[in-house]
C-alpha cells in the first residue's frame, strides 16, 4: 500500500495571477446591492469545487474543500454557537493572516451545524474521501476571550461539548476523516490532560469516522509521548517548523496514523521530490508505510495558488516514489 497523501485543510482562495477572483467580486457586488446571498453561495460552491479539482489533479488521496467558505477556522463555528459574539481581528499565530477573536458572553450551546453543508457539497463533487476540519477545544479557548465562565478548564469543556455535536453531525453526513486542529496545544503542555478529556468528549460518540489530532507551527517535544494517549486514531505533525517531531513520530504506537507535514506550507520555494521521498522513506521505516500519511506542514492558504498547486503535485510525486 502506497503512502496516503492529504492536505491539512485550507487552500488559497485567490486564483492564479490575472484571473478573476469571483468570490471577492461578488462580495463587492453585494455591498453595492448588485448581488445576493445566493450569488455568493454559487461563487463559493464553485471555488470549493475548484479547490477539490486541483487536489485531485495533483494526485491527493484525501481531500478537503480548502475551507473555501471560511475566513478563518474559528469564526464559522463561533457564529453558530450560542454564547459567542465575534470580536476584532488578531494575527493567526505568526502569519500574515488574521482571524476574528470569539468572545464568550454566556453559556455555550450548539446552535446548529457550521460545516455540515460544506461537507455534503464537497462529497457531491468528488469520488475521493473527504476530510472535515474542526477547531480543537484548547486552541478555540486560548484564541478566544472568556467573559462568562471565569475558569479555563470549564471553558474548554464547554467548547468541547458543542464541537462534539458538530463532529457527530459530520459523521452522520459521511465525513471519512475528521481532523481536530490543536496548534495552540504546542505552547500549552499544561493543558495536555485537559485536552485528553476534551478530545475524548468529541470522539467518544463517533463510531466509524477516522479522527486525527493535528498540530502545526512548531514541534511537540514538550508534550512528549503522553500526546499519544489522546483518544484519536492518528496525529498530524509539522516537520518543517518542528523538525524534532521526527523523533516523536518514532515513538508513535503502531496502532496510530501519523500525518507527516513534509512540504513547507509557508514558503514559496519548491522542494526537491527526491529529498521529500527520502524523508518519507525514513519515516515509513520507523512506523510502517500503511500508517504514514504525507501532507503539507500546515494549511496552504499562505501561498499563491500556483505555488500551492505545484507543492501538491510534488507531494504526490514524492509519495509515489516511496510506494514504488
Amino acid at each position: 500500500m502506497a503512502i496516503r497523501t492529504t492536505v491539512v485543510g485550507s487552500y488559497p482562495k485567490p486564483p492564479d495571477e490575472g484571473q478573476t477572483f469571483t468570490v471577492r467580486k461578488t462580495l463587492h457586488a453585494i455591498e453595492r446591492g448588485d448581488a445576493t446571498g445566493d450569488d455568493l453561495k454559487r461563487a463559493r460552491d464553485k471555488l470549493a469545487a475548484r479547490h477539490i479539482a486541483e487536489q485531485e489533479e495533483a494526485g491527493i488521496d484525501l481531500v478537503t474543500d480548502g475551507l473555501a467558505r471560511w475566513d478563518d477556522i474559528l469564526t464559522p463555528f463561533a457564529r453558530t454557537i450560542r454564547g459567542f459574539e465575534i470580536g476584532g481581528l488578531l494575527r493567526w499565530f505568526d502569519n500574515n493572516v488574521y482571524y476574528r477573536r470569539p468572545i464568550c458572553i454566556g453559556d455555550l450551546e450548539w446552535g446548529g451545524p457550521s460545516s455540515v453543508e460544506d461537507l455534503r457539497y464537497a462529497k457531491s463533487v468528488t469520488s475521493k474521501p473527504v476530510k472535515a476540519v474542526l477547531p480543537g477545544p484548547v486552541t478555540f479557548a486560548r484564541l478566544s476571550v472568556d467573559e462568562h465562565y471565569g475558569d479555563h478548564d470549564r471553558f474548554v469543556e464547554a467548547i468541547a461539548r458543542v464541537v462534539a455535536q458538530e463532529a457527530f453531525e459530520l459523521e452522520a453526513a459521511g465525513a471519512d476523516v475528521i481532523q481536530i486542529d490543536e496548534p495552540a496545544l504546542l505552547d500549552a503542555p499544561e493543558d495536555l490532560q485537559l485536552a485528553k478529556e476534551a478530545i475524548g468528549t468529541i470522539t467518544s460518540e463517533l463510531k466509524s469516522t477516522t479522527t486525527l489530532l493535528c498540530t502545526y507551527f512548531g514541534d511537540a517535544k514538550r508534550l512528549g509521548r503522553e500526546l499519544f494517549d489522546l483518544p484519536v486514531d492518528g496525529f498530524g505533525f509539522d516537520l518543517i517548523s518542528g523538525p524534532e517531531n521526527a523523533n516523536l513520530i518514532a515513538d508513535a504506537p503502531s496502532s496510530k496514523i501519523v500525518q507527516a507535514g513534509v512540504i513547507d506550507a509557508r514558503n514559496t520555494k519548491l522542494e526537491d521530490a527526491t529529498s521529500v521521498a527520502a524523508t518519507l522513506e525514513q519515516l515509513a521505516q520507523k512506523i510502517g508505510e500503511d500508517a504514514l500519511w504525507a501532507s503539507p506542514s500546515a494549511g496552504l492558504e499562505f501561498l499563491p495558488r500556483e505555488k500551492a498547486r505545484a507543492k501538491l503535485h510534488l507531494l504526490a510525486e514524492a509519495a509515489r516514489k516511496v510506494g514504488a
